[in-house]
């Protein structure tokens, strides 16, 4: 291996780990046919997240960017976000092979029961309508609904209910990422 690719490793190794030690929480879920991974940055009062879903039956991958403004408190039961995201989804459809962009206004919430701390409810939903859907991409929503349990202070497991629906200006439709799926999530 020559010196610059020694270079570049350690410098994408030191970046990336300044970039894991100011996240809040990192997360990933499966079923057979899709897989998802997202990231959030706590800032606060306001989060930045990232992510990405890839479904091997529908030919489908999105994309993530956003800002939520968030509750800073952690110590009630109920966290909420409400924000933005912007979305770049490339789907195998007819007449349209362009990566869509979109938009997308939401939020987000979390539930821990009081009386069984280890156990919450999470939902998020996203919408992204005509007029903030770029491209061929006439709109676009994402919803995912999650039964979590702490099973360490730092880590939580899930099962989740979820779906990616996009809708283009030819009338074709693409439902992805459709179905229960397993995941964990870790805070750091």
């Amino acid at each position: 291996m020559n010196i610059t690719c020694k270079t570049l490793l350690l410098t994408a190794g030191i970046l990336g780990a300044s970039v894991v030690n100011a996240a809040s929480t990192a997360g990933v879920s499966l079923t057979n046919e899709t897989v998802k991974g997202d990231v959030n940055f706590d800032m606060g009062t306001f989060g930045v997240d990232a992510g990405v879903a890839y479904d091997k039956d529908e030919s489908f991958t999105a994309t993530h960017i956003g800002v939520n403004v968030q509750d800073a408190d952690t110590s009630g039961p109920l966290q909420v976000g409400i924000g933005a995201r912007v979305y770049g989804i490339d789907a195998d459809v007819e007449n349209n092979s362009d990566l869509s962009m979109a938009l997308a206004l939401g939020g987000w919430y979390r539930y821990t029961l009081p009386q069984a701390n280890r156990i919450s409810i999470y939902g998020s939903i996203y919408y992204a309508p005509e007029v903030l859907s770029f491209t061929n991409l006439d709109h676009m929503y994402t919803y995912e609904f999650r039964a979590e349990y702490m099973t360490m202070r730092n880590a939580r497991a899930y099962i989740s209910y979820g779906k990616t629906v996009a809708v283009y200006d030819n009338n074709s439709r693409v439902e992805a990422n459709e179905g229960f799926a397993i995941g964990a999530m870790v805070d750091f």
